[in-house]
């Protein structure tokens, strides 16, 4: 007599079914394999999701750490790309400026599922929820090297206070050295519930380009499936309200929208849209590339390079393709995607450098710093002498250009 299996038996043979048509042939292949930096202060915000993402796809977690700052010799894109390849199928928690879209050369980045970006800290009686907002000469507080930097020049009515460190831009807001702060949102959101004193602060999103940044899982072309599962589970955990409550307080659900100072954002333009009118009889007819500008002489970018080698390569490499401190040449640091202005470097440039003590250089050092910084980005040079009111006011765009 025929036996037929019972109801506990056939819902274990189903099971084994399913796993094997969604997982290629194996349950064991049901794993969700994440990185995640353990050096930033959205971890535990990114450990979360991960075990939520997990539980959806009813997969098991397997969690690789790594230490994102790099320490002293700082973490190259390119060890992005040996996470992907070697120890995990997602690196949750890239931020990806929304403002240029650039990700490490050779990997992928899922859709966004979320956004966070740089903030203004206020002391929570200060009515300023913007720049414009705060008095005349206020001191503002911003860490070295970070994207704020370049919003003094747009705002004259704030002076910059550059701290080598997170923790000495806290410090100085804490003690009331300052006005006001520009800081990494999960960063103030971590320092205030250390300190039990989130009623202390306000913070207010900085309506500013480059400060708005999309969080993506990044991954490359082989773990594309393990990619697509990551989305229908964001968009399952989005639909059920769980991925604002996972990503709160760090950052909201979500792509960020980009900024663009003094035009209106369209996020697709209509078909047919151009740029630019005709004139005459040129319509249609394609336009010759602008022809690259010559802003410095041979003897400023000469005299530039020694000053770089004695002040800035021990932070950026010799030859400028970065260490502790971001590369300062190709199309990662100058790419037409991000819309950097000459003028935008500069400012950088001048609050931030030397790392010993920034700003301490003489007008014409950093003049020539720039000179050579351009030349490496494939900028000729020319007959006219770059000034340091002419770099600080120039809107030439700063795009590699190759060597």
């Amino acid at each position: 007599m025929k036996k037929h299996p019972s109801p506990q038996h056939r819902w274990i043979w189903l099971a084994t079914i399913a796993a094997v048509l969604i997982y290629g042939g194996s349950a064991a292949a049901a794993e969700l394999s994440v990185c995640i930096d353990n050096s930033s202060p959205t971890a535990s915000m990114d450990a979360n999701l991960a075990r939520a993402v997990a539980a959806q796809q009813g997969s098991t977690l397997r969690v690789h750490a790594f230490n994102g700052s790099g320490g002293d010799e700082g973490f190259a894109l390119s060890k992005f790309n040996q996470l992907a390849e070697n120890r995990c199928s997602l690196v949750l928690g890239f931020p990806i400026d929304a403002d240029a879209h650039a990700v490490p050369p050779g990997l992928l980045a899922s859709t966004p599922y979320g956004h966070t970006g740089f903030v203004l800290v206020t002391p929570s009686g200060s009515r300023a929820e913007t720049l414009a907002e705060l008095p005349l000469h206020s001191d503002v507080a911003v860490t070295y090297q970070t994207t704020p930097n370049l919003y003094f020049a747009s705002h004259p009515n704030v002076e910059a206070d550059v701290h080598r460190s997170d923790a000495g831009s806290l410090h100085a807001l804490e003690k009331h050295a300052v006005s006001a702060a520009m800081l990494w949102q999960p960063t103030i959101v971590r320092y205030l519930a250390s300190r039990h004193e989130a009623s202390r602060f306000s913070y207010h999103e900085l309506r500013e380009p480059h400060a708005q940044f999309n969080l993506v899982a990044l991954y490359d072309s082989t773990n594309a499936p393990a990619a697509r599962a990551f989305e229908q589970s964001i968009d399952a955990l989005a639909h059920s309200g769980q991925l604002a409550r996972l990503l709160a307080p760090y950052a909201q659900a979500g792509a960020a929208l980009p900024v663009r100072r003094g035009t209106a954002m369209l996020r697709h333009a209509p078909r047919g849209a151009s740029s630019g009118g005709h004139c005459g009889g040129s319509a249609g007819k394609p336009r010759k590339p602008a022809a690259v500008p010559a802003l410095y002489t041979v003897v400023q970018a000469d005299n530039g390079k020694q000053k770089f080698l004695a002040n800035c390569a021990q932070c950026h490499g010799p030859t400028l393709e970065g260490r502790a401190g971001p590369a300062l040449k190709g199309p990662n640091f100058a790419s037409a995607q991000s819309k950097f202005h000459v003028s935008d470097i500069f400012s950088i440039l001048t609050h931030n450098m030397p790392a010993t003590d920034p700003g301490s250089l003489a007008h014409d050092d950093y003049v020539e710093i720039m000179a050579f910084l351009l030349q490496q980005n494939g900028y000729p040079a020319g007959s006219k002498t770059l000034t340091f009111e002419g770099a600080r006011r120039s809107k030439v765009k700063l795009v590699y250009r190759g060597d």
